[in-house]
């Protein structure tokens, strides 16, 4: 399991966060190209943060999928649908801070059709349950 305290852990994202945005909104006047290559680089550090909180996650789920029979595809599709949620959220975030807006919001779309695509084999399995379960 994983080790350390997860208390130190959020005081360690909060300080990087909040470090990180003093130095982006002192700079941002002058030089706005580092203000965004700051940015980018404090998601990249506070996502290096989490990855091993994350990994600890991925095993707990790994773990509980093998003591179900066929929990294995479920436990995979939920860590695919959550990995494309945050990648999605991580992307559409940094181009939102870079002002484009408009290519945030086509980021976050395409993040939600591939979870849709994603989650459609377990709605075909519910309506399949569902339709035996009928007389």
């Amino acid at each position: 399991m994983y080790k350390k305290g997860k208390a130190m852990d959020i005081f360690q994202i909060v300080a990087t966060g909040v470090l990180c945005t003093v130095l982006i909104v002192t700079i941002k006047k002058q030089s706005p190209d580092i203000a965004l290559i700051i940015t980018i680089a404090a998601s990249v550090l506070i996502f290096m943060t989490v990855l091993p909180i994350l990994g600890e996650v991925i095993g707990a789920m790994s773990r509980v999928g093998a003591m179900m029979d066929g929990g294995m595809q479920y436990v995979a599709l939920a860590l695919r649908v959550v990995g494309v949620a945050y990648m999605a959220q991580l992307g559409a975030d940094v181009c939102a801070d870079a002002g484009e807006t408009a290519i945030a919001a086509k980021i976050d779309l395409g993040g939600r059709v591939i979870i849709m695509v994603l989650a459609m084999p377990v709605v075909v399995d519910i309506v399949g349950i569902i339709m035996g379960l009928m007389p």
